[in-house]
């Protein structure tokens, strides 16, 4: 029998797209859970018999991918983020731009012989942040990666270096500096970032694999509920205005992340009394478009 709970899931990034490296320095990830998992495509023969069964099954594809949860710690997802927003580290701060950033994941399961599932090819397609009060921030990276491989024995000369300590981050005492040009005071009951590089898989002829993945447009949408304290949202809303977004999360203050979304605008702001005995909230969408001060749509800045 395997048990979930003695799963071991680790990373290397690869110099070569879909190349693990020799004797790799797999970093071991912490995590809440995953569902990465093969996905090949079959086309069935459309031969006609007279006995009406299908003559032959074809595999034309492979590829591979699922989603990586977790609780938000300072430090742990530095890699993850270069990857989601195709760029890296710089002077501790980090902008979406167009350097694609590729791993080998390896998910260990320990049974009687620990099988070991490759994923060469690994790049992070999304994110999904969630921050609500009183709760800890979690997230979900999704990955597409170009394939899978199985293997009952680690690869030569591989090692593995544990994960850092750091407490988790929650929505409570761990979040602040909220602000929102032109929004006035905003008080929030939850904020949810949701990032994308649509990614797409490219076929080639001569193998089941894709040769790579194609990078699309990097769109960042959110939403938010905020007590409905004040019209200055609601008239941002109504007025087409562009504004700004900034927050921070973080334990102390020399371990943090402040996020920058230098240009949105909000697309709904609904506001209701939905019932007796609630408060009234603005339930708010937003997405962020190209700025060219930052020539950027969001940039991260972390505080080690």
């Amino acid at each position: 029998m395997t048990d979930s709970s003695q799963t071991r899931l680790g990373y290397v990034a690869e110099a070569t797209y879909g190349v693990t490296p020799t004797t790799p320095v797999f970093k071991k990830l912490r995590m809440t859970g995953e569902s990465l998992s093969p996905a090949i495509q079959y086309v069935s023969s459309n031969e006609i018999r007279p006995d009406r069964n299908v003559a032959d099954m074809t595999r034309v594809g492979q590829e591979a991918g699922g989603d990586i949860n977790f609780e938000l710690s300072y430090g742990t997802f530095d890699d993850f983020l270069e990857s989601l927003m195709y760029s890296t580290w710089a002077t501790n701060v980090l902008k979406n731009g167009v350097t694609r950033k590729s791993f080998t994941l390896e998910k260990t399961f320990a049974a009687t012989a620990n099988q070991f599932h490759r994923y060469p090819g690994a790049v992070v397609n999304s994110l999904s942040l969630n921050m609500r009060a009183k709760e800890i921030v979690t997230g979900s990276f999704n990955m597409m990666c170009q394939t899978t491989t199985s293997a009952q024995a680690i690869i030569a000369g591989a090692t593995y270096t544990d994960p850092n300590a750091n407490p988790v981050i929650n929505a409570a005492n761990n979040f602040a500096a909220l602000s929102i040009t032109g929004g006035g005071t905003v008080q929030l009951m939850s904020l949810s970032l949701n990032i994308t590089n649509n990614l797409e898989q490219q076929a080639v002829m001569g193998q089941v694999a894709s040769k790579g993945i194609r990078a699309g447009q990097f769109v960042v949408t959110g939403e938010m509920e905020a007590y409905f304290d004040s019209q200055e949202l609601f008239e941002l809303f109504l007025a087409d205005t562009a504004a700004d977004l900034t927050f921070s999360l973080g334990g102390v203050s020399t371990a943090k992340y402040t996020f920058f979304i230098p240009k949105l605008k909000l697309t709904a702001n609904n506001i209701a009394a939905d019932g007796n005995n609630q408060d009234v909230m603005q339930k708010i969408s937003f997405q962020a478009y190209f700025d060219a001060t930052q020539a950027a749509q969001m940039r991260i800045t972390r505080t080690p």
